[in-house]
């Protein structure tokens, strides 16, 4: 086979596309046209959910929210390899890429060559070409981007990528345009094996005129290059602009759907009509998708009045028992279907902040807090304590817990967890030894710390006298603030820690995670999910330089262990899971993060919407490609014979 791609390169090397295809027909088909729910304007399926968009619906640069990567799969597409459900890894997409070839160099550098396919369109039906693809790497690592508040994407496993970004030259070396429909790239030999190794290749094209508008992308021979640089200024203006930006606003897209509004809390869209479809052949047959945030008291209501068709993510106690009560009463016309949550709510410690770099500190917070109670007050059954940085979804935890071939819609009563993990239980007692034998045994006076008479524990430093007075960041949210006040909060006072809790947007606590900027704040309270490949960059310090603080080391550790993991050769499964649980053990000795709780998310649908299996994709966006709307609500046979064995 690698033959016959290695003849197949070289005849298209020999006799390369030159000429751009003429613009293609739209790839819809008549069963979609006519369609009512693909014709009727009036005719869209409304998607709810409880996570608000930010509206950073073009890359992760400028960080976003769990509903802003759901509208970045609706929009963008096109990249050269896609998740396989079956094989759980990544394949070239067939539909992007018409063939490839792996040539392993004699330095150990690993080169991949694409022949993209000659009928790939943006939505206004002009083609994606090769130079979209090496565009949107040079965008994503260019400096311009942090001098917007953005973070730039890692590319240091790119050849060439040193000497481009240090300003030694002009090209980027690992990046090459061979014709007009192949694209090379090359990977170091420092930056292999690699896990996950088609995910390098995951890249979706943007499009340069909307971006970048008279700057094009050449390659004279020794790699690619921009004819003009990126400024922070034109960024400003074609991206961050609020009012028409790409980045919450992107008109000229790759995915099944285009934006037609953001108004900053709905986002509508429209079939993209030159969607070429997904690898499987499935096109978009539902024309319309309005997609909004809601919250858990009249999402249920919503969805019984036909206001909205699918509940997304739904994980609050009582709206999870609302929604099943209402399924369990009206068969015939909503559905729901469990998925196991890939990650897990955490409490993440700021290595900016003096007063959490201590261990004993992170420590006597583990201990003083009442996870499960949290857990039960704020999930009811459908959610349990996790020990470490997975939840039930994650394969990698499946695996180690073998149970990769169950399916997961109970939650074990002991928590989601792995032998050899640290198990933080309510002890107030260990919290008050841990702070006293770190020190922390004075009050504001400079006086021994006396339980009945000061509210707050202090210490003497080289820097005077510092008091474990703490902020947290949660989510705007009265119903966590109250289940937080009485699980953490007060048990905290109780050991001489003060915590004030401050509501703020998703978009301060994702800045602040992601060390977009200072932050005022010790701890932020906040989830994380993981998508199918597993980023180390999620555990990388925020910081530089602190050698000092126990919290950056820890930090440090993590992230070296998360490093080695994924330089795992990509057949060695086994040995990938076995370096992820030292890493989830290392995670629980040192506390970079408190694990809090996992929980299964819960979607409720109209049965007018057909064909929807969450499991399809890693969300709702993903798999909503594979489904269509018909005004007849109908059970499959499968369903009515579960129904009747009670089930």
């Amino acid at each position: 086979m690698k033959k016959l791609l290695g003849f197949l390169l070289a005849f298209l090397l020999l006799f390369p596309f030159v000429a751009a295809p003429a613009m293609s027909e739209s790839k819809l088909s008549n069963e979609v046209k006519w369609n009512s729910w693909y014709q009727d304007e009036r005719a869209c399926l409304t998607v709810q959910t409880l996570t608000p968009m930010e509206g950073q619906f073009f890359t992760d640069l400028w960080g976003g929210t769990t509903s802003d990567i759901d509208v970045r799969t609706l929009l963008h597409a096109a990249s050269p390899v896609c998740w396989d459900n079956e094989l759980g890894r990544l394949v070239f997409d067939r539909n992007v890429v018409e063939d490839a070839v792996i040539l392993t160099n004699g330095d150990g550098s690993r080169t991949y060559m694409m022949v993209l396919a000659d009928d790939l369109r943006w939505s206004d039906g002009t083609p994606i070409t090769v130079r979209d693809y090496a565009f949107s790497l040079l965008l994503q690592m260019d400096p311009a981007v942090a001098e917007t508040g953005g973070r730039p994407k890692d590319f240091s496993w790119l050849a060439g990528t040193d000497e481009y970004l240090g300003g030694q030259t002009q090209t980027l070396t690992g990046v090459r345009i061979i014709a007009d429909n192949i694209l090379q790239i090359t990977v170091k030999a420092e930056a292999l094996p690699y896990f996950y190794e088609l995910d390098r290749l995951d890249i979706h094209p943007y499009p340069t005129d909307a971006i970048a508008p008279r700057i094009s992308i050449r390659d004279d021979g020794e790699g690619v290059y921009l004819t003009k640089p990126l400024t922070a200024e034109l960024l400003q203006k074609t991206v961050l602009d609020e009012t028409r930006g790409y980045l919450s606003h992107p008109g000229k897209v790759s995915g099944p759907y285009m934006l037609e509004s953001f108004d900053g809390v709905t986002a509508k869209f429209a079939v993209n009509p030159y969607y070429k479809g997904t690898e499987d052949g499935y096109m978009p047959r539902i024309g319309r998708i309005e997609f909004t945030a809601a919250a858990n008291s009249n999402m249920v209501s919503s969805l019984i009045k036909g206001e909205a068709g699918l509940l997304d993510k739904v994980t609050k106690a009582e709206t999870i028992s609302d929604g099943i009560s209402c399924v369990t009463a009206a068969q015939d016309s909503l559905a729901m279907q469990v998925q196991p949550r890939s990650g897990l709510t955490m409490l993440w410690f700021m290595e900016s902040n003096t007063k959490v770099q201590e261990k004993a500190v992170r420590e006597a917070i583990a201990c003083c807090f009442d996870r499960d109670t949290f857990t039960r007050l704020y999930t009811g059954e459908y959610g349990v304590r996790t020990d470490g940085f997975f939840g039930p979804g994650q394969w990698m935890y499946r695996k180690a817990a073998g149970m990769e071939t169950a399916t997961v819609n109970t939650l074990p009563e002991e928590g989601i967890t792995l032998p050899g993990l640290t198990r933080y239980e309510p002890d107030r007692g260990k919290a008050i030894n841990l702070l006293e034998e770190a020190g922390w045994i004075l009050n504001k006076k400079g006086e021994n710390y006396n339980q009945y008479r000061d509210s707050t524990r202090f210490k003497q430093t080289e820097n005077g006298l510092i008091g474990l007075d703490l902020t947290l960041a949660f989510p705007e949210s009265e119903d966590i603030r109250k289940k937080l006040e009485m699980t953490l909060v007060t048990p905290l006072k109780e050991v001489g820690i003060s915590l004030s809790m401050v509501p703020v947007s998703m978009d301060e606590i994702e800045a602040a995670y992601m060390g977009r900027k200072e932050s005022p704040y010790d701890i932020l309270y906040l989830g994380q999910n993981f998508a199918y490949v597993f980023s180390p960059d999620v555990l990388k310090p925020r910081s530089e330089n602190d050698g000092d603080s126990e919290l950056y080391q820890a930090r440090e550790e993590t992230y070296a262990l998360a490093l080695d993991m994924v330089r795992t050769e990509p057949d060695d499964t086994a040995g990938f899971v076995k370096k992820w649980t030292a890493l989830q053990k290392k995670i629980s000795e040192t506390l970079p993060l408190l694990p809090v709780y996992s929980n299964l998310y819960y979607e409720f649908f109209t049965r007018e919407l057909h064909q929807f299996d969450i499991s399809r994709g890693a969300s709702w966006a993903e798999a909503i490609v594979y489904s269509y709307m018909s005004d007849m609500e109908k059970l499959s046979d499968e369903e009515r014979q579960r129904i009747r064995n009670g089930l």
